[in-house]
């Protein structure tokens, strides 16, 4: 029993070290480094998940512009991902690169959110899981605000 405990404070721990708040600083460093050596070709699935739905976008940049994206929902009750939606680059870019940096910029800069987690993943460093608590707004939560974005695929 103690064993098992021992080893989930250590997962828990483990995690927290991975996906941790950010701050503006961290993320402008992190971007130059992503602009001093970008990947203008690469294929990126990205989750959005929220209380009430999911959602996966499969976008495709070559020479940094989005060629083809699509979305696809989740149907809870049937179990299955819904028919694809073609996206045009204006609804594709939040779940580029470039747009996951600009996502939690905004999020720091303007959100009204007091948590704001983020693990900035490795070779090539950049948003890869983004956690976004819920907004607060006069002092109050606004419940189903809470949001988490994950990169489920990147291949340059």
């Amino acid at each position: 029993m103690i064993a098992c405990s021992l080893v989930l404070v250590s997962l828990l721990t483990a995690c927290e070290l991975r996906l941790k708040g950010t701050s503006l600083a961290e993320l402008e460093r992190m971007e130059a480094a992503w602009n001093a050596h970008p990947i203008l070709d690469y294929h990126i699935v990205v989750d959005v998940k929220r209380p009430d739905e999911l959602r996966r976008y499969d976008i495709t940049v070559q020479k940094g512009e989005v060629t083809d994206a699509t979305m696809l929902m989740w149907n809870a009750y049937e179990q299955t991902w819904r028919e694809p939606y073609s996206l045009d680059e204006t609804q594709s870019f939040p779940f580029t690169v470039t747009g996951l940096f600009d996502t939690v910029r905004g999020a720091l800069l303007h959100s009204g959110r007091t948590d704001i987690r983020v693990n900035m993943g490795e070779n090539p460093a950049f948003p890869r899981h983004i956690i976004m608590g819920p907004v607060w707004d006069a002092g109050q939560m606004v419940r189903g605000t809470e949001n988490e974005i994950i990169v489920r695929e990147f291949e340059p």
